[in-house]
């Protein structure tokens, strides 16, 4: 499936690029004596994609190259739309000017027009593709709500971030700026809602240390996400081991006043499939345990007496287990779709895209759009947050 979706995936951004060169670049006057090296670079700019694309996960590639290799997708994607709308825009105008009957227009005049337009989306495009990186690669905004829980015996301030996605894109730097951030908001409870870890974990050894300055008053509370099982789960667990984070994998702690619970991430559920057929029951990556999802054994300490918060990095999971027992569960993966109009597939693999649902009378559910990134390096339409939750009793 994953290679099915790898062809399509470039066979769409390879014919988007050839679309942009004929649509837009070959309509540019001054352009024309140099097409056939806007041709090559676009041809360029399609092998940085496809490499990017079938090799990132080996990490064969250097921070710097992989970085540069990522931003190659924001050109494709905003050259390719801005072609389309200039030729819908295109067949606006002449549909408006055939009806008031002002075609044929002066060559001249059409030669001037003709290049202001071109040139003005040209230096559209490129705005937005600065745009996009930025939105990608920036800190996350905080993004503040208000709650309430039943049987809630003492207000409380919840900080939220997920899918950071620290590796080669993402490092100490914008982890440093989350944390300034997040220390920002006096909070009495900050969790990390998955897929933290994006690369080698030694990667991270020189500064993981960092997540220990975060500021919160009852701790840091972090669960899995499916990322964590893609770098290997033995490994990802002894960095993390080295912070004081909360580690919470089907387990939950009480507090004074609510009950806060980890998921293990569906992504075990393949990892488990997948071993079992090799005859590797009960083991994981590199030998350790395979963290599959356990919702009774996640709720098995549950204070009914108090609200319960569940962290579950998919928000499909509501979908798939029995959520009764939580008044608000935390979920990120869909980056709100990263980039549009991607939103629609993800909204219909998970069931939900981004903000606050009610689940029931009792249980909300809460994504978030993630703070990093995954792949190409752009977001547009779906901007990062750090969510500030205030949380009050009903």
């Amino acid at each position: 499936m994953f290679l099915v979706f790898s062809l399509i995936f470039l066979l769409l951004f390879g014919l988007g690029n050839y679309y942009a060169y004929r649509r837009l670049f070959c309509q540019i006057s001054f352009l024309l004596p140099y097409r056939k090296w806007v041709f090559l670079a676009l041809c360029l700019l399609y092998l940085c994609e496809v490499a990017f694309f079938l090799f990132r996960a080996d990490d064969y590639f250097r921070s710097d190259i992989y970085a540069l290799l990522a931003r190659s997708f924001g050109i494709s994607y905003f050259f390719f739309f801005i072609t389309l709308f200039a030729d819908i825009l295109r067949l606006g105008i002449y549909i408006w000017l055939k009806k008031s009957k002002q075609l044929p227009l002066d060559p001249k005049r059409r030669a001037s027009l003709k290049l202001i337009f071109n040139l003005s989306l040209l230096v559209f495009a490129i705005g937005l593709v600065f745009r996009g990186w930025g939105n990608a690669v920036g800190t996350p905004k905080v993004k503040k709500l208000e709650l309430s829980l039943k049987n809630l015996r003492q207000d409380f301030r919840l900080v939220m971030i997920s899918d950071v996605h620290l590796g080669k894109n993402l490092h100490e730097e914008f982890l440093s700026n989350i944390i300034e951030r997040i220390n920002d908001l006096n909070a009495d409870i900050v969790v990390i809602v998955g897929d933290l870890v994006d690369t080698k974990p030694d990667e991270l050894n020189s500064y993981i240390h960092k997540l220990d300055t975060i500021k919160s008053k009852y701790g840091v509370f972090y669960s899995l996400g499916n990322h964590e099982y893609y770098r290997g789960l033995a490994e990802v667990l002894a960095l993390l081991k080295q912070t004081k984070l909360e580690i919470l994998i089907n387990d939950s702690i009480e507090l004074d006043f609510v009950n806060i619970a980890g998921l293990a991430d569906l992504a075990g559920l393949r990892f488990a499939q997948a071993q079992n057929g090799l005859g590797l029951s009960g083991l994981g990556l590199n030998g350790v345990l395979n963290f599959v999802p356990d919702i009774e054994q996640t709720t098995a300490k549950l204070n009914p007496s108090k609200p319960s918060i569940l962290l579950s990095h998919q928000p499909k999971s509501v979908k798939l287990y029995d959520m009764s027992n939580f008044d608000l569960i935390l979920s990120g993966h869909t980056h709100a779709g990263q980039v549009f109009p991607f939103g629609a597939l993800v909204l219909a693999q998970q069931g939900f895209l981004h903000g606050l649902y009610e689940l029931s009378e009792k249980s909300k559910l809460y994504v978030s759009s993630g703070a990093g990134f995954w792949g190409p390096a752009i977001r547009f339409l779906a901007p990062s947050e750090i969510v500030c939750m205030d949380i009050k009793g009903e």
